[in-house]
């Protein structure tokens, strides 16, 4: 099964290259969704986020906007976060990636905004970055999420910029547009994986045997 990540900044249309991947028959994995997910059922992943945060628990419910408002302001506990996070997100991914060999999916994609970051990228065949201009992006932010023009700003410049993605991503989509163009180029990028056009510019390695090594 080849595992296809997906990346890119807030309101670059990533989410719409998964769901079109998803229609053409891969599997589909969100990882934010993932991570809320086991926000609210992986008891030691909480158990861990409560030894580091312990006001941030009202008995065993975490405040995720407590949270927030502790790591966004502390770069030293935003990093003790992402350690303990990542590391089961991870778990998790691999798990669902497992479910899908066994019913022999033949492709996997997998959305997730800090791919890299979290070492996601490493147990991806190849890595497809979706970008767009800044003022595009910030008017789908705005549409999106009904927040101010600042407060959109505020979120893309809290991220990586385009140069970040094109020197690590395999491939680009282009996402320039508002017209719905997004769909045909995610089923051109498709359809010249599946035909074997599209290569991985280095070579990656599975960690699901490795991560252990880092808890």
């Amino acid at each position: 099964m080849k595992v296809i990540g997906i990346t890119g900044g807030t309101g670059t249309g990533k989410t719409s290259v998964l769901r079109m991947m998803e229609r053409l028959g891969s599997f589909a994995i969100d990882a934010d969704e993932v991570y809320h997910r086991l926000l609210r059922e992986k008891q030691p992943m909480l158990d861990e986020l409560k030894e580091i945060f312990p006001e941030t628990f009202d008995g065993n419910t975490l405040d995720r906007r407590a949270l927030a408002k502790i790591v966004y302001n502390d770069e030293e506990k935003m990093d003790k976060l992402t350690r303990i996070t990542h590391y089961y997100i991870l778990k998790e991914i691999e798990h669902i990636l497992d479910i899908g060999r066994k019913h022999n999916a033949p492709m996997a994609v997998i959305d997730a905004i800090l791919i890299f970051e979290s070492g996601l990228d490493q147990i991806c065949d190849l890595v497809v970055g979706v970008v767009a201009p800044r003022d595009v992006r910030m008017s789908r932010i705005m549409k999106r999420d009904g927040i101010t023009r600042e407060q959109a700003l505020m979120r893309i410049d809290a991220q990586p910029d385009e140069d970040f993605y094109r020197e690590r991503c395999d491939y680009i989509i282009e996402n320039s547009a508002n017209d719905g163009a997004i769909l045909d180029k995610t089923v051109g990028f498709y359809d010249n994986l599946i035909n074997g056009y599209i290569t991985p510019k280095r070579k990656r390695k599975n960690i699901k045997e490795e991560d252990n090594n880092d808890r």
